[in-house]
């Protein structure tokens, strides 16, 4: 979990005692290509000669096929729903990989079942279904957020302050863009090919070539990631307590002040209403011109991102003191479910984001206690399975119900089940 900065903690500390108990406003103004295009790309040309491509491997056993976009939390509205059925009980976890830093981002699923995996370690490695290693690069710093995969190449950001677009096939890097800040949102890809990610306090609208196209300066840090709407409307919240929505040439659409910090990814549900988590321990939807729905309070922090149910609830993961996820009615904000993982602890531990929702509907997350749920689509417990270190990034479904799992241990995870048991109510 990548903590921010302020007054409740230090993140070492915050790091030590969460494994103990889970053992236990200047105006926004907009920038464009013509102003700014020379600017960016020519310190990156410098940073590319720092940062030179690896050799090239041999090719890797299986070609890279299927749709034009897989990106965090499953597409670009970040609903996190997969077509795949998960597994339902009885479960395995073996380890795929191990790399040398924490695993903080959502791992990026192949034509074929490879993955693109990440690190704070600053490596981005291509695996296969059997954990094998295809390829791997160094992007200079830590990588908090998940790759795009679009076409044969994916696209990611770092906190070396650039966004790279790296070959799928052998690892090279195609394109990069220098960017003010630490590039640790995850990028979202639009109608027209656009390529949409935060860094620092911007937010950057690439063309598929890599050139900048616009950017949209906003008064303070964007740590969630972008959502975007079928017509290219872009969702974005930062900590200045506000959502922002911008069409792609830049142009405000709408703004609204939720009262705190706004670090969760925004959802798009299938009606287009819009939904976003705070730090002020609620969710709000507004209808897609920015009118207000509800405002439902969840108990706790709201990071990460939400997830949209296949009956349309919208279910948030929340942190403490009482840990765990929230199923909320999409019209009304009224609690459907909740599923609480403790009662009681920090503030800052907790579940990081909403579940990954499969085929059925049955629900898939981790959480700072270094364990993995299920739940059925009612929120009643599956299964756990123990881990060895904090699951704050977003599970991966692959074909035949493999569930994938990164790890503050730097493990990948290999989940799989069969048979299903009597749910169990509460993880209490």
């Amino acid at each position: 979990m990548k903590i921010k900065p302020g007054p409740l903690l230090a993140s070492a500390a915050a790091a030590t005692i969460g494994s103990a108990l889970f053992a236990g406003r200047a105006p926004d103004t907009l920038l464009t290509a013509r102003s700014t295009e020379h600017a960016i790309l020519d310190p990156a040309l410098r940073l590319a000669e720092a940062f030179p491509p690896p050799p090239p491997p041999p090719p890797p056993e299986v070609v890279v096929k299927g749709p034009p976009s897989r990106t965090f939390r499953g597409d670009a509205k970040r609903r996190h729903r997969s077509p795949f059925h998960g597994p339902r009980a009885l479960p395995t976890a073996t380890i795929l990989h191990e790399a040398a830093a924490s695993i903080a981002a959502m791992p990026a699923l192949l034509e074929g079942g490879d993955l693109l995996v990440a690190s704070l370690g600053g490596a981005l490695a291509r695996l296969s279904p059997a954990g094998d290693l295809r390829w791997k690069i160094h992007l200079g710093d830590r990588i908090y957020a998940s790759p795009l995969v679009t076409g044969d190449h994916a696209v990611l950001g770092s906190d070396a302050d650039r966004i790279v677009a790296v070959r799928l096939s052998d690892g090279r890097i195609l394109w990069q863009l220098l960017v003010d800040g630490d590039a640790d949102t995850a990028p979202a890809e639009a109608p027209d090919g656009s390529i949409v990610i935060a860094a620092g306090t911007s937010l950057y609208v690439i063309r598929p070539s890599g050139s900048l196209r616009t950017r949209i300066r906003l008064q303070r840090k964007i740590y969630g990631s972008p959502a975007i709407d079928d017509d290219g409307t872009i969702y974005v919240g930062a900590q200045d307590d506000h959502l922002h929505a911008f069409t792609l040439a830049g142009a405000r659409v709408f703004r609204r002040d939720l009262g705190a910090d706004v670090d969760c990814a925004p959802l798009v549900g299938d009606d287009g209403a819009i939904f976003v988590g705070t730090d002020g321990g609620h969710v709000f939807a507004f209808e897609k011109g920015g009118a207000l729905r509800f405002r439902a309070d969840v108990g706790g922090f709201v990071r990460g991102g939400l997830s949209l149910g296949l009956d349309g609830s919208v279910i948030a993961g929340v942190y403490g003191p009482r840990p765990g996820i929230v199923a909320l009615d999409p019209t009304s904000g009224a609690e459907r479910f909740a599923f609480r993982i403790r009662e009681g602890g920090p503030r800052e531990l907790g579940v990081h984001g909403g579940p990954l929702v499969d085929a059925q509907g049955r629900l898939y997350f981790g959480a700072a206690d270094d364990q993995v749920y299920a739940l059925d689509s009612r929120g009643s417990r599956l299964f756990t399975v123990p881990l060895t270190g904090d699951v704050d990034a977003p599970l991966v479904l692959g074909p035949g119900g493999v569930l994938y799992a990164g790890a503050e241990d730097g493990r990948l995870y290999a989940i799989q089940g069969s048979a299903l048991p009597a749910p169990t109510r509460n993880g209490l």
